[in-house]
């Protein structure tokens, strides 16, 4: 697939775990938490589908809620699996936004769909990812999309 081959050069070419760490990349984060936290309830199901190196699933983890992350990239998966402690409960999965069928239907109270929407490129794309993250979250869950 082009658009994984591009996404892969991309980001063995960045620094996408210190990213939110910039001043503008924390501007972003500390925004994005804000909303998140609004909707936020203890014992809520956590996916995180784009995960990249895993700064937000880390952070629900550390705070004591389960998350499945979900990342295309094998490289940021080896960055998310490095910095994951022994006390996170995250299961780490391989996988494509526009595909989650290894995930049950209604399954998350919370889904984040923070990255992949900036890299998919066709309309038809865009729209299965969205689809996706709504099938796998629970009626009445919440579902952030970027």
């Amino acid at each position: 697939m082009e658009n994984e081959k591009y996404l892969k050069e991309f980001y063995e070419t960045i620094d996408e775990n210190s990213r939110l760490d910039s001043r503008y990349g924390n501007i972003e984060y500390v925004t994005t938490m804000k909303y998140i936290e609004k909707y936020l309830k203890p014992g809520d199901r956590i996916i995180e589908i784009g995960a990249g190196t895993g700064r937000y699933s880390h952070t629900f983890a550390r705070r004591g809620f389960s998350i499945d992350a979900v990342e295309l990239l094998e490289h940021n998966i080896d960055i998310f699996k490095a910095n994951t402690t022994e006390n996170e409960n995250i299961i780490i999965t391989q996988g494509n936004a526009v595909d989650l069928s290894g995930f049950e239907s209604e399954s998350y109270d919370i889904t984040l769909l923070l990255g992949p929407m900036y890299h998919l490129f066709t309309e038809e794309e865009k729209l299965k990812a969205l689809s996706e993250a709504l099938r796998v979250t629970k009626k009445g869950g919440i579902v952030f999309a970027a």
